[in-house]
């Protein structure tokens, strides 16, 4: 018997403007809950900051394939804990996670 794997409930705003600072813990703000495409899809978020503009991206994502060049390496958390990484042309965090809407929550390094 094969097992049906549910799709996951992901927040869904393509690049919004945000007050979230990138410290502590913020909410996204996004009002849109999507039904994620695929059954192995897990909840992503990217926040960014360059010069004064400060965004947030939430999406559903396949963490078997690469999102802005990067591999998701931290998708079976339960929050989304945000990882800075480098190189990425402005201050950029990203965090996965696989429970229901759990890229709404954003838990930043202390």
């Amino acid at each position: 018997m094969t097992m049906l794997k549910l799709k996951r409930l992901c927040k869904f705003c393509e690049v919004e403007s945000t007050s979230c600072t990138g410290t502590g813990s913020c909410m996204t703000n996004c009002s849109i809950t999507s039904i994620c495409p695929h059954p192995e899809d897990v909840c992503v978020s990217i926040w960014r900051k360059k010069d004064d503009n400060v965004t947030i991206d939430t999406r559903c994502h396949n963490p078997a394939h690469k999102l802005h060049g990067l591999v998701l390496e931290d998708y079976n958390n339960s929050k989304c804990e945000m990882r800075e990484r480098n190189d990425m042309g402005s201050q950029f965090f990203i965090c996965s996670c696989s429970e229901e809407e759990c890229n709404d929550h954003l838990f930043f390094p202390p």
